[in-house]
């Protein structure tokens, strides 16, 4: 990795999203250290230095920089639900970007009933809740090294059962279930080792703890890239273990 690219811990004032993996590629300057103004570029790039394949960049860059619209029935053309950008944010060049706390939106693709954030009817579901963050570390059977698909997706029903109880603004549909597993089936493919893409416990550390690449431990991009099949077959294979409904 380049100088640019080496780990810097965000200042005060930097913006972050509720996504560890996308502050992960802030404090790596692999996207706008400060977190503003990131072109849809920009974003390409980086996630193709982790090792995703064009058709998912495809999806999520474009899905990201559509301008959000809060009733999808009767949305302006050229908008989603899932966008992220507001109308006309452009930079001086006049392209468009978004800034990461952007991410955290409502009515957008963040969602509740997060592995380290609380709900946003409940607190701070921008930032990390240690709390959480423990119960995430303590989710592998038998204190396995190793994160496996089961152990993230029994955490996900188990944080499904847990937000059920206490926040009656719960809002967690099918819509959201999937994107939520498709997070952890991303962590797998892009950080997991082996056939079975297990991720090792450091690199869950330096991930969600540091908001780092976990270089130092021992990851390396992948040589060959994470298309839509794969991802799709990790996905169902979390949710197989995270369906709450």
């Amino acid at each position: 990795m380049s100088t640019s690219g080496k780990y810097q811990p965000p200042r005060t004032e930097d913006l972050r999203a509720p996504c560890p993996a996308l502050n992960t590629l802030a404090n790596h300057g692999l996207i706008a250290r400060d977190g503003r103004n990131i072109t849809a570029n920009e974003l390409t790039s980086a996630l193709r230095y982790l090792g995703l394949g064009f058709d998912v960049i495809t999806i999520l860059v474009n899905s990201a920089f559509a301008v959000h619209a809060e009733d999808p029935k009767n949305s302006p053309p050229g908008t989603s639900w899932s966008g992220l950008r507001d109308p006309n944010q452009v930079n001086d060049a006049d392209i468009p970007v978004l800034n990461l706390d952007q991410v955290g939106r409502p009515h957008a693709i963040e969602h509740d009933v997060s592995l380290t954030r609380q709900d946003r009817a409940l607190g701070d579901h921008m930032h990390l809740d240690r709390r959480l963050y423990d119960q995430l570390l303590r989710c592998p059977r038998d204190a396995s090294p190793v994160f496996r698909v089961a152990d993230l997706g029994i955490l996900r029903n188990t944080r499904y059962n847990q937000q059920k109880m206490v926040n009656s603004q719960l809002e967690f549909d099918t819509k959201m279930h999937y994107i939520a597993c498709a997070e952890a089936a991303a962590l797998h493919c892009v950080f997991g080792k082996g056939m079975r893409r297990r991720v090792p416990r450091e690199y869950i550390k330096a991930v969600f703890g540091e908001e780092r690449l976990p270089i130092q431990e021992g990851w390396k991009p992948r040589r060959w890239r994470v298309f839509l099949p794969e991802l799709a077959i990790m996905v169902v294979g979390v949710s197989r273990y995270a369906w709450p409904f």
